[in-house]
């Protein structure tokens, strides 16, 4: 799945339950502030995860009082940590709004970062959605890329809160820019898993895109190409091959995305993924567990 799931934060306290001691709080501190002020910002991840709660508010104070490069790091470490665990941080997405403000420099990381932490959250995606859309029209290419991919990250979940950010996205897929391009095709792509509608004028240019894209980020196409085709196997009939191509890909990643696609439109029409039986069958017996059991599932869906 393009979003994943979520379980809930809880702090375990070390040996029988007792109580962490001043010292040891100190002791993460002083070794947090080392680690920042060496720029080991992914020693910083691996620190979060010995006391989640007090160490993201650690670094959202340190964020509000670093330097440039150092708030970049941490927007980093914060955006990445709170896609797996959005409920630690979400609340603070005020203060990394405002630290924003007063640092426009951090935008296209802040976009990162925000569209990780928010896209559970509909009040919060509300809430940080007018300053997306302000990015959207930046003048720096990367900083309105980034915020493409947030507001994708959002209307995977909530379609309607972001319906009349469709014009921008389908503008990016006729950009010279192959980044551009791949950015904008993502987020519809992202939207379109769940409300295919939306986005079942562009197939034609999503397609076009999906010819060229990095396979590392076409993920939000792939699963909307599944969507499209279970809701409409006519429009994707002639392009299939593009997607059981996907299935032969070094990544593992890509080919788990392409399987689950190839499962949901088998669903509907077999006939459309018959050329794909043959690759199922064999990545059924792959080494990775994860692809296997796909692979099994989806041809279990399609009585294969």
């Amino acid at each position: 799945m393009i979003v994943k799931s979520k379980e809930r934060s809880r702090v375990h306290s070390p040996g029988n339950g007792r109580a962490l001691s001043p010292i040891f709080y100190f002791n993460m501190s002083s070794t947090l502030e080392k680690l920042l002020k060496e720029k080991k910002f992914g020693e910083v991840a691996n620190l979060l995860y010995r006391d989640r709660q007090q160490m993201v508010k650690k670094l959202i104070h340190c964020l509000e009082d670093s330097d440039e490069e150092t708030q970049r790091g941490i927007l980093n470490v914060l955006g990445r940590y709170g896609f797996d665990h959005p409920e630690d941080v979400y609340g603070y997405t005020g203060t990394i709004m405002k630290v924003l403000d007063d640092n426009p420099g951090l935008k296209s990381e802040g976009a990162c970062a925000l569209g990780n932490l928010v896209f559970n959250f509909r009040d919060k995606s509300q809430e940080v959605l007018p300053l997306l859309q302000t990015m959207m029209l930046d003048d720096d290419p990367f900083v309105r890329q980034d915020a493409a991919y947030a507001i994708g990250n959002i209307g995977f979940n909530f379609p309607d809160l972001v319906e009349d950010q469709l014009p921008p996205l389908v503008k990016m897929l006729d950009s010279g820019s192959e980044d551009e391009q791949e950015a904008g095709a993502h987020a519809l792509g992202k939207i379109g898993v769940n409300s295919p509608e939306l986005i079942k004028d562009q197939f034609p240019k999503l397609v076009k895109v999906l010819r060229h894209a990095k396979e590392t980020s076409c993920g939000g196409v792939v699963f909307a190409f599944g969507a499209l085709g279970f809701n409409y196997p006519d429009m994707v009939r002639e392009h299939m091959p593009i997607l059981i191509n996907y299935l032969k890909s070094s990544d593992a990643t890509v080919v788990k995305n392409a399987i689950m696609a190839i499962g949901i439109i088998g669903m509907n029409s077999p006939d459309l993924i018959e050329d794909a039986i043959p690759c199922l069958q064999e990545l059924a017996a792959s080494k990775d567990k994860e692809i296997g059991l796909n692979a099994m599932v989806a041809m279990t869906r399609i009585k294969k």
